[in-house]
């Protein structure tokens, strides 16, 4: 089968950035507890898929391997983890701290990347990672004054990008051999499950929202999680995970921009000078050639 273009994966990363800068916003709008939303984001795009990617799940389980079914459900226990430590995050701090930090996992996952699969990325990746990274200082202590617990916070939204650097190292491991719409719908599926019962071991309700908050959440659904992290784990298909994750980086300038705009949380000159460097540094790294493995 013939690979796509590098145009063609950028432009669909592209779109599930911008879907994924949404959710920020919707978590913060909804009147529901974190792994509670957590959990309906993910089963409720699981049931979606199910359609989709049920009838060729068990063939496909029983041809893998026993180390790539652990790999899987591993990658299925990372996006459950990011999810639980991200949506508490937003309890904590601003929406600008917590997305730029719970996307500085290309550090993460370019050294996981190169430790793990052998992907080395160049000097530009890393220049890259070093514009995102100082965007993302300024961007979080523009918060630091304002946000009582801004650090607690901010903790758990890196331990977010731990967590989600795993997810995307094992969907690089495993895209090579697993089609995307059953891959993802396996994740979804068991890191919900999990949200749901840490949700309900943790006293935290599934049920008595309004009607505004159910939007809210298949709203959620739709965008971030399908589009949104669907397109995600296509590209893991094509790229190297350090280079995917740069990518997400543009997350945090669509979440601020909306944040100003919704949520009327401030977009100061060192807010837009702190976006134009993550953007520079997208662009930047994302032109870089990985080494490929060693």
């Amino acid at each position: 089968m013939r690979s796509p273009s590098p145009l063609r994966v950028y432009g669909i990363l592209a779109a599930g950035v911008f879907a994924l800068g949404w959710s920020a916003i919707l978590i913060r709008l909804a009147e529901a507890p974190p792994l509670a939303i957590a959990a309906y984001r993910m089963l409720g795009g699981a049931l979606l898929l199910l359609p989709a990617a049920g009838p060729s799940l068990p063939s496909l389980w029983r041809g893998l391997e026993p180390r790539q079914r652990i790999v899987w459900a591993a990658s299925s226990v990372f996006l459950a983890l990011h999810f639980s430590l991200w949506i508490e995050s937003l309890r904590h701090t601003s929406v600008a701290s917590s997305v730029i930090l719970v996307t500085t996992n290309p550090i993460f996952a370019g050294i996981g990347g190169w430790l793990l699969l052998g992907e080395r990325e160049g000097r530009r990746f890393w220049a890259g990672v070093a514009l995102t990274a100082l965007g993302g200082v300024l961007l979080a202590g523009t918060d630091a004054r304002v946000w009582s617990g801004s650090m607690y916070g901010n903790a758990l939204a890196l331990g977010g990008a731990v967590m989600v650097s795993g997810y995307l190292i094992c969907g690089r491991k495993l895209r090579g051999s697993i089609p995307l719409v059953p891959y993802v719908t396996v994740c979804y599926g068991l890191s919900g499950a999990l949200l749901a019962l840490a949700a309900m071991a943790s006293g935290q309700p599934l049920t008595g929202y309004s009607e505004q908050t159910w939007l809210l959440l298949g709203v959620m659904v739709a965008g971030p999680t399908l589009i949104g992290h669907t397109s995600v784990n296509y590209a893991l298909a094509h790229l190297p995970p350090g280079r995917v994750s740069l990518t997400i980086l543009g997350e945090p300038v669509v979440a601020t921009a909306l944040a100003w705009w919704i949520l009327s949380e401030p977009l100061s000159a060192v807010r837009a000078g702190a976006g134009s460097l993550i953007v520079a540094g997208i662009i930047w790294g994302a032109r870089s050639r990985d080494k490929g493995p060693k």
